[in-house]
């Protein structure tokens, strides 16, 4: 009798440990994302695609008058893992204007619709991996911050294009 107590006891706690086990990703708040994401009309071939809220900061400095300043937000970003890099397009690189490298998102419906295009500094996407490895993988973390979420709502296709301006020969 004692040993069969034991024994519900035992299960009793392996079940009840188990069940509520979580990943990290549903620890802190993940959501699986189901877009299909391509750079230039190539599929990265995405998995572990998630949407979580972050916290994200900008700083800015001046080393000729030593002042600087910073802040920091909250915001959702895409996160998504991939073994191929995004398409890099040129740009021609105009005096006078914004040549800092730059990033293309079109977000298209489930009827390959263009929805938008807007461009972006590229440093709104978070980019790891390790060079020192043949066939990395790469590891993006995409700020959501300045897109509507119903646009995503009705996104079923993401295209990501690197814009990098180059000078004339």
């Amino acid at each position: 009798m004692i040993r069969k107590g034991f024994l519900l006891i035992a299960i009793y706690l392996l079940v009840i440990n188990t069940a509520g086990a979580q990943n990290l990703k549903e620890a802190l708040g993940g959501i699986k994302a189901n877009f299909q994401i391509y750079s230039d009309s190539v599929n990265l071939d995405v998995n572990d695609e998630i949407i979580v809220l972050k916290a994200a900061r900008k700083f800015f400095s001046d080393c000729q008058c030593g002042t600087g300043y910073g802040y920091g937000y909250q915001s959702y970003h895409l996160e998504f893992i991939t073994k191929k890099q995004l398409a890099t397009k040129n740009t021609k690189y105009l005096i006078g204007r914004d040549n800092t490298d730059k990033i293309e998102l079109k977000f298209y419906d489930a009827n390959n619709v263009l929805l938008a295009s807007p461009t972006f500094p590229f440093t709104i996407i978070d980019l790891y991996n390790n060079a020192a490895v043949k066939n990395s993988l790469f590891f993006f973390s995409i700020d959501l911050i300045d897109i509507p979420i119903v646009l995503l709502n009705k996104t079923s296709k993401i295209d990501l294009i690197r814009r990098v301006a180059v000078t004339p020969k």
